[in-house]
């Protein structure tokens, strides 16, 4: 087993995060653009993406050259290589890229350091309101410096369940919005806001109760994974995958398991 020292290791995420989360900022002006310049919005956004992405790869190689290092443009979705690299950087340098394309001030960069199939660092920036969440696997997670927890427990009619839809054209769309119907009329409210990386931090950090979405890559999970387990939310594929490696999975505060599973399988009761 590689020793990871997990103290520095922290230190070059964040680092990486934050140079990130700078770069989108000062990139923003580049969209604002886009009018005078004639070019496709959505080119620019994905320019920007790759740019950022090399920009944490250079910071991570820096401090970790012999670390591996996969992101969303990688494809990565293999559970041999998740599990026999022995450290693994997985990253999405822009979660919620339509968002940020608009204009739309909800986006994050979010990076892991995965070491032999199981998170070992986890954080999530979100650069439009400097908010920084951070975790140890076995240390607990942060909000700019501030230890955070799940909520308690409480009734499904008065929590707060959040979801990212699919895309338009996905073949479970009508799965997924009978799914979406019967949590709205059993939770007190569901949220839906395009990053799938800020709903799990806004989950381990209180501020909704579950989650639940289908089709996600690794990059997206796997550092909110870690949040969510040191935050004390409980966690689980619906498809019987490995966690970081699910393709369907939920997570909620405790108490809440059997409701919003009920909910989802349209179970009666």
């Amino acid at each position: 087993m590689i020793d990871i020292d997990v103290a520095r290791a922290s230190r070059a995420a964040e680092q990486a995060a934050y140079a990130a989360g700078t770069h989108l900022q000062a990139s923003r002006s580049r969209l604002a653009a886009v009018l005078v310049t004639q070019r496709d919005p959505e080119e620019v956004a994905e320019e920007i993406d790759r740019e950022t992405l090399a920009l944490i790869r250079e910071v991570l190689a820096k401090a970790f050259p012999e670390h591996g290092f996969i992101g969303e443009e990688s494809g990565f979705d293999d559970a041999w290589a998740l599990h026999e690299s022995q450290a693994l950087w997985i990253v999405d340098a822009l979660d919620g890229r339509i968002n940020y394309q608009r204009g739309y001030p909800h986006y994050a960069v979010s990076i892991a350091l995965v070491v032999e199939g199981e998170p070992h660092i986890g954080v999530v920036y979100d650069p439009s309101r400097n908010e920084f969440f951070g975790a140890i696997r076995g240390h607990g997670a942060v909000l700019n410096g501030e230890r955070i927890e799940c909520a308690w427990p409480r009734a499904p009619l008065d929590a707060l369940a959040a979801t990212v839809f699919p895309k338009p054209g996905n073949a479970r769309m009508a799965n997924y919005l009978g799914e979406f119907g019967r949590v709205v009329r059993g939770f007190g409210g569901v949220r839906r806001s395009g990053s799938m990386a800020l709903e799990m931090a806004y989950l381990a950090a209180g501020r909704i109760d579950a989650f639940w979405q289908h089709d996600m890559g690794v990059w997206d999970v796997a550092a909110g994974l870690l949040l969510l387990r040191e935050s004390g939310v409980h966690v689980e594929a619906r498809d019987g995958r490995p966690l970081l490696l699910s393709r369907s999975l939920f997570a909620c505060v405790p108490g809440l398991r059997e409701p919003l599973l009920r909910l989802l399988n349209g179970a009666p009761g």
